[in-house]
């Protein structure tokens, strides 16, 4: 049998979800999303003060 808390560990575990047109992500994921772009703008600061861009 189900409980209440098991459906919401079952709900956190997913890395989104969509309701209608929204999209929610996990806190998790979205910490994930966040650390790549922060990267992907380290890396781009670094070529651009070389000077490749």
């Amino acid at each position: 049998m189900h409980t209440e808390k098991d459906n919401d560990r079952q709900q956190s575990s997913k890395l989104f979800r969509s309701a209608g047109t929204k999209i929610y992500f996990s806190k998790d994921t979205e910490r994930n999303i966040f650390f790549v772009l922060t990267l992907m703008m380290l890396i781009y600061g670094i070529f651009a003060k070389i000077g490749l861009f």
